[in-house]
């Protein structure tokens, strides 16, 4: 008999979800980052020039045409009218504050909990985006994320997923929407892994990198495929061993950088909070003070890649470098204070290069440097100081070099970010996103198990198949019960379908050796009190309440005065989701449906369908030859015709004919055998 090949559809579901997200995503982010554009250039005047290939670039930087091209007054207004129009959108959601920037998504993930709906996301982002294109100081990956993580969220729906591969979708839309926004496929994937996730198992590696990869593609097919600094090539150098060096000293300032951006944001955040005014008002105070620190400072207007740009170019004094630092963290600070939605990324990618060239200009005080070399350590700072503040040193170092494509970076960069990061961490152990789960009042998870137990529920690991009698079963009812039901627990509710309590099998032992008790006790005498949790509690709740070794199992009830059986958890149940999250063994090729019921099969075995071999014509099931059953159990015989009456159960006085076939449930290499002894009979 020939095996059958390839693998079911459903094997590829993630990853064919993965990439409509991908896609998807890349589409609708890059075309988001066009219309940002346009909204900017239009009310900056910014002026365009073609070069000799024919292609469209702008011909002056954003700080430039600010200056160059508005009056003090309409550096004031635009940016003060953006926050109040971003504000008035966000009146369309009557006060509800769903999911949105990476810290939400970051939440949203890990914790699994909330969703994203599609009317309040679209409202969101174009609020977003007029808080972006009008000049606030707040990151474009927030919305990219938000948009590709709602795709993500409409086809987990759609797909009627779980928890975990929904959250693993999510993921994906995060990883799209980083990928898109900096064109850096590896750091949007390391970024889901090493930050949303905590996970680098390969199933959930996978179908992230899918997401980043065509997102990337798609974006480059529609805005280019250059990195942002590709041209830096004739403006960093290649760092002499003492100055690498020196980058640890810059790592451990940005590590103390990292926890004071932190406290002014959130300060930020606190000191508009207290305002009584309706968000479009303090939208529009916090656009106000954008605009008047644009009047003086109009590099601290945008997102700030031509801050960057300009940083490593030109080599600005030490003035003009600490004047920018300080604003663009001010201004940073009033546009996400006073509510304007969108990342935080951008912003911490700015800052930190104006931190890294603050500490070349001080160390170029010690030992001169080339204007090259202080440079560089613009692009180490820039690292730096975004994995001071989001612990990720991995996703720092891997986004410069994608962002750059300049390997001689990679050496002062690395030892910067780790430095930062484990300064940053001894400082203070929370980083900007779990920050931001604490201020949601949830716990943290420590380490993968915790985080596993606390992001799934209940509901993830229910059965149905509860078995339950009326408190009044007569004792003959209840051994029945217990005789045919595979558990030890039998549950009993009274005349309302209230659950009152639990029967063990050790509680009717006492009963047996008593035929005088049996005839008179019904179950409400043999009840204990039930153990129980609700669908929506974390599988870390249940971890103490089997602690009591007799309890094999909890009911899961719904919450009122009158709880109602829904379902029941074993500790097994809770083991096998551990085994699954952790280790990623879903092995859901060797699963079997049982009473409506999802059943694994034990590790190494599979249930198989094999043609009768030759050595069983003619026997009865129990009367195979024992050599061949080793490892075996014969389940069922199909008879040929192929309707369901020809299909009978392998009673021990079946009798095998030779053109029939057998299911059987044994270890793989036995199966094997079987297989191999059937088909050369054959042959």
């Amino acid at each position: 008999m020939q095996k059958p090949k390839g693998l079911p559809l459903r094997a590829f579901q993630i990853f064919l979800l993965a990439a409509v997200i991908g896609v998807a995503g890349g589409f609708l982010g890059s075309k988001f980052l066009d219309g940002l554009e346009w909204l900017q250039n239009t009310l900056t005047q910014r002026r365009f020039a073609v070069d000799p290939e024919g292609v469209l670039h702008p011909a002056q930087s954003l700080p430039k045409a600010i200056s160059e091209n508005l009056a003090w007054w309409q550096t004031l207004l635009i940016p003060t009218a953006g926050g109040l129009v971003a504000g008035l959108v966000l009146l369309m959601l009557r006060g509800k504050k769903p999911p949105f920037g990476l810290a939400d998504l970051v939440v949203l993930v890990q914790l699994r909990k909330g969703t994203i709906h599609l009317r309040e996301s679209l409202v969101q982002t174009l609020s977003s985006a007029c808080t972006i294109g009008s000049g606030g100081s707040i990151g474009r990956e927030g919305a990219n994320s938000q948009i590709a993580a709602t795709i993500a969220a409409l086809v987990a729906r759609w797909a009627q997923l779980g928890s975990r591969p929904r959250a693993v979708l999510l993921g994906c839309g995060v990883a799209a929407g980083m990928a898109t926004s900096y064109n850096a496929p590896i750091t949007g994937a390391l970024f889901v892994m090493e930050v949303v996730l905590g996970n680098f198992a390969m199933d959930v590696f996978a179908p992230i990198v899918v997401a980043s990869v065509l997102a990337t593609i798609v974006r480059g097919e529609l805005r280019g495929t250059s990195a942002h600094f590709q041209e830096m090539a004739d403006h960093v150098a290649k760092l002499p061993w003492e100055l690498v060096g020196a980058a640890g000293l810059l790592g451990v300032a940005c590590g103390v950088g990292g926890i004071v951006f932190r406290t002014a944001l959130a300060s930020g955040r606190r000191l508009f909070a207290r305002l009584p005014s309706a968000p479009p008002l303090r939208l529009a105070l916090g656009g106000l003070l954008v605009g008047a620190i644009g009047i003086t400072a109009p590099h601290s207007w945008g997102n700030g890649f031509d801050v960057i740009d300009e940083l490593a170019r030109h080599t600005p004094a030490l003035g003009m470098v600490m004047t920018l630092f300080l604003w663009k963290l001010v201004a940073t600070v009033a546009t996400i204070g006073s509510g304007g939605l969108g990342g935080v990324f951008t912003p911490n990618l700015v800052i930190g290069a104006a931190f890294g060239a603050v500490f070349a200009h001080g160390l170029d005080f010690i030992t001169p440097l080339t204007d090259k070399e202080i440079a560089t350590f613009v692009f180490v700072g820039m690292a730096g100081l975004t994995a001071a503040t989001m612990h990720a040193p991995v996703t720092a170092v891997l986004l410069v070099y994608e962002l750059t494509g300049h390997y001689e970076l990679t050496l002062p960069v690395m030892l910067c970010s780790i430095v930062a990061s484990i300064m940053a961490s001894l400082l203070d152990e929370d980083s900007y996103y779990t920050a931001a789960i604490r201020l949601k009042g949830e716990q943290l998870p420590g380490g993968i198990e915790d985080l596993a137990i606390r992001s799934t529920y209940v509901r993830d690991v229910q059965r149905t198949d509860t078995l339950v009698v009326r408190d009044t079963a007569t004792f003959q009812e209840v051994m029945q019960a217990l005789g045919t039901h595979r558990g030890d627990t039998l549950y009993v509710q009274d005349a309302a379908g209230t659950l009152i309590g639990r029967i063990e099998l050790q509680d009717v032992k006492g009963f047996l050796n008593d035929p005088s008790l049996t005839n008179v006790v019904i179950a409400a005498d043999m009840t204990r009190p039930p153990v129980t949790a609700q669908p929506d509690q974390s599988v870390a709740s249940l971890m103490p309440m089997f602690d009591d070794p007799e309890l094999r199992e909890v009911a899961v009830v719904s919450a009122g005065p009158a709880p109602k059986l829904l379902g029941r958890v074993r500790h097994q149940d809770v083991l096998s989701m551990l085994g699954n999250e952790v280790l990623g063994q879903q092995r859901r090729n060797h699963r079997l449906a049982l009473a409506g019921e999802d059943l694994a099969l034990p590790v190494g075995y599979e249930l198989a369908t094999v043609p009768v071999p030759d050595a069983w014509t003619g026997h009865a099931v129990d009367a195979l030859p024992p050599t061949q059953l080793q490892g075996l159990v014969v389940v069922l015989a199909i008879r040929p015709g192929g309707r369901a009456s020809d299909v009978v159960a392998a009673t021990s006085d079946l009798v095998l004919e030779a053109d029939w076939r057998v299911v059987v449930l044994g270890q793989k290499g036995a199966i094997r055998r079987l297989r191999e002894d059937a088909e050369s009979a054959d042959a």
